[in-house]
């Protein structure tokens, strides 16, 4: 049996967080899940996060309830994307989990500095993860790798330059990304790849199991607000499931935009040496002239097999009723 890979994940559920929790708790080992305000809050993502774990029979998993607000401005959510509870159009009942008593940075720090073998993930603003860093130093020497969902090589979606999770809190995002910690980012330029239409909301209810039947009801909610679905979130854990999901990506150096009247919360992504004479193809992939820049601080995903990505989903959304 291939061995799981161990992670810690921080996230804001979320529609695109609840299908990515549901794929990493059958695929991967999930030691702990924080929270953080994002998508709708943290009161609203740390209930959804119990929620879910619940509803896919994970209780034995510990949810941190981490920081509302980012590092120096205030909140900016997605409701019109995700709905005012996070979870769509869906009425969900008071879970029974309940989050640990601890605060998710402590918990972060704790998991990190005494063991060696755990991969953090990031689906929302890195605001836990930036104060984790700067509660506990070393923690840039101690997490192996940082799996994140956000920024964009290319354009934004909360501007024409930022990503939602980026633009959220970029000052927490520029204490991670200059943390020497070696970052996978899967962003917008990647996750724009994916498209989910109503035929693949058929498909889950066609499942008919309870799991599959809340993925739909999620899925719909997407689908139906005039809006390209992309489920950014799974997108990017499914990146570490299944490595062939990316047949390209490419290490560049990144800096975050903190200042810009017009480019606050960028992932500015230092491309130049990849830009090649071909007008049809902006990024190319692979070095045409070498260019002196920064440290390549991040792997940036470039190319995404949707079909791949499709048949993990629903195979993994079924095995939830066998």
């Amino acid at each position: 049996m291939k061995k799981r890979n161990k992670v810690f994940m921080d996230c804001d559920p979320g529609i695109d967080d609840c299908f990515a929790l549901l794929l990493a708790m059958k695929h991967l080992e999930v030691v702990g899940i924080s929270t953080v305000g994002g998508n709708t809050g943290l009161f609203n993502t740390t209930r959804n996060a119990c929620y879910v774990v619940e509803l896919a029979k994970r209780t034995d998993i510990p949810i941190y309830a981490g920081y509302d607000k980012p590092m120096f401005t205030k909140l900016e959510t997605a409701e019109e994307v995700h709905g005012i509870s996070g979870l769509g159009a869906v009425e969900i009942r008071e879970p029974n989990k309940k989050p640990e008593k601890e605060h998710a940075i402590d918990v972060i720090i704790d998991t990190f500095m005494k063991q060696d073998d755990i991969l953090l993930v990031t689906l929302g603003p890195l605001t836990n993860v930036a104060q984790a860093i700067l509660k506990e130093p070393r923690l840039k020497k101690r997490i192996p790798q940082i799996l994140c969902m956000g920024g964009s090589v290319t354009a934004g979606n909360y501007s024409p330059c930022a990503e939602f999770n980026i633009y959220a809190d970029p000052e927490a995002a520029k204490i991670v990304f200059d943390s020497g910690i070696v970052i996978k980012m899967a962003g917008l330029n990647f996750t724009r790849q994916n498209s989910m239409i109503p035929k693949d909301v058929t498909i889950l209810k066609n499942m008919n199991h309870d799991i599959a039947q809340f993925a739909a009801q999620l899925l719909s909610f997407s689908v139906n607000s005039d809006r390209q679905s992309e489920l950014c979130d799974a997108c990017a854990i499914s990146w570490l499931i299944d490595p062939n999901i990316v047949p390209c990506s490419l290490p560049m150096h990144v800096d975050i935009e903190t200042k810009g009247e017009f480019t606050r919360g960028m992932t500015v992504c230092d491309y130049r040496e990849y830009i090649g004479t071909d007008p049809k193809m902006d990024i190319g992939r692979s070095v045409f002239y070498p260019v002196s820049q920064g440290v390549r601080n991040v792997v940036a995903a470039m190319e995404f097999d949707q079909d791949r990505f499709k048949k993990l989903l629903f195979d993994t959304i079924k095995s939830y009723g066998e």
